[in-house]
């Protein structure tokens, strides 16, 4: 892994993705959870941005427990386990975000509706619905996450400023 880019570590700079492109799909998978037009408009851009923003979490995890071992660390390691347990729940939600954002798209698809007939079940009413409610509550969840973990990084960092 990555530990520092141009000297300095990677965990602060990598962690701007996450921020960035977390709340970006989840914004956008709250769309088209609940809206037809913006469904078609996003079409596979949904599940492929949900890729990437689930990847920069991953980045911004794995270089925040690389920056944790370090050894200048020791003095406030309580509040780097408060930390990294929001940015782990934060990973660990844009998996699921990752997941409706693929269930949504796959519900509404041309291409997957002709190879699995199945799929349209997500399409219908009641699915459309269920999926809807849970893909809201998993947005909620990853922007809550998103937010914590960026200020309890951020207090970190700036408090003694």
């Amino acid at each position: 892994m990555l530990t520092e880019i141009a000297g300095i570590p990677s965990h602060p700079l990598l962690v701007h993705g996450a921020v960035v492109l977390v709340p970006l799909a989840a914004l956008a998978l709250a769309l088209a959870a609940w809206w037809p037009a913006a469904r078609a408009r996003l079409g596979v851009g949904l599940p492929v941005l949900a890729l990437v923003a689930t990847g920069a979490c991953l980045l911004a995890k794995l270089s925040g427990e690389q920056l944790e071992q370090r050894p200048s660390m020791e003095g406030i390691r309580t509040e780097i386990a408060a930390h990294a347990t929001q940015g782990n729940a934060t990973f660990y939600w844009s998996l699921g975000l990752l997941l409706f954002a693929v269930l949504v798209w796959a519900g509404s698809s041309p291409l997957v509706a002709a190879r699995f007939p199945g799929a349209t079940v997500l399409s219908g009413r009641g699915g459309s619905v269920a999926l809807g409610v849970l893909a809201t509550a998993t947005v909620v969840a990853c922007l809550w996450g998103t937010v914590a973990a960026g200020h309890s990084g951020a207090t970190m960092v700036w408090s003694g400023i």
